[in-house]
């Protein structure tokens, strides 16, 4: 079939091009709205590494200045339309889990037969900070963990037994000021851990 769009990431930014956000912050909504299609279903093998195409985006700017939220909007409407399976806003730890587990998909590679499992999610949310609460080092912790896509990561609680997610893959793009970055993000995790696996995208205007 023949592309509909000769770029869609240059489709999109025209699309957009009226609107008040940054270009930098509509690019990278549309880099992350073609991972969450994208899903686990799309893969490049390097040597012993293989690399998805999840990424943990966060758009920065001062609270009501930048339409930090006006770019996040059309890229939800468009994955809401296609039905990608979307996190919660505002979840506890455990019914994130429990989402992960149940976004599972299995797809047959038509050329090869071969069965793909994988549980693909995107987070999306519009205030990060509510998404990851303040220092919630367990989220953050999983959130790290996830963002190398594990065949098969375990979670085992003491009364509700074993949560086993097979192909494990979570795509995020979230928006925050700086101000609340610092209380939201524990100094000693601040280089390293979670924030060394964000692309933090600011504008100021």
């Amino acid at each position: 079939m023949k592309r509909k769009l000769d770029d869609w990431v240059e489709s999109y930014l025209m699309y957009q091009k009226n609107t008040e956000p940054p270009d930098l912050y509509k690019e990278w909504v549309a880099y992350s709205v073609i991972a969450s299609v994208l899903q686990r279903k799309c893969l490049l093998p390097w040597g012993d590494l293989t690399f998805y195409p999840n990424m943990y985006v966060v758009l920065v700017g001062p609270s009501g200045r930048c339409r930090k939220g006006t770019a996040m909007n059309p890229g939800a409407y468009m994955l809401r339309q296609l039905g990608t399976k979307m996190a919660a806003e505002s979840i506890t730890r455990e019914a994130l889990i429990r989402e992960l587990r149940n976004s599972n998909h299995t797809e047959v590679n038509s050329e090869t037969g071969e069965v793909l499992l994988h549980s693909s999610l995107t987070i999306y949310s519009q205030e990060l900070t509510v998404f990851l609460g303040y220092n919630n080092m367990a989220l953050m912790s999983d959130l790290t963990d996830w963002y190398d896509c594990r065949d098969r990561w375990t979670y085992r609680t003491k009364n509700m037994g074993t949560d086993d997610i097979i192909g494990v893959w979570v795509n995020l793009i979230g928006a925050t000021t700086p101000e609340l970055i610092q209380t939201t993000l524990p100094r000693d995790a601040i280089g390293g851990g979670l924030t060394s696996r964000i692309i933090f995208v600011y504008e100021d205007k």
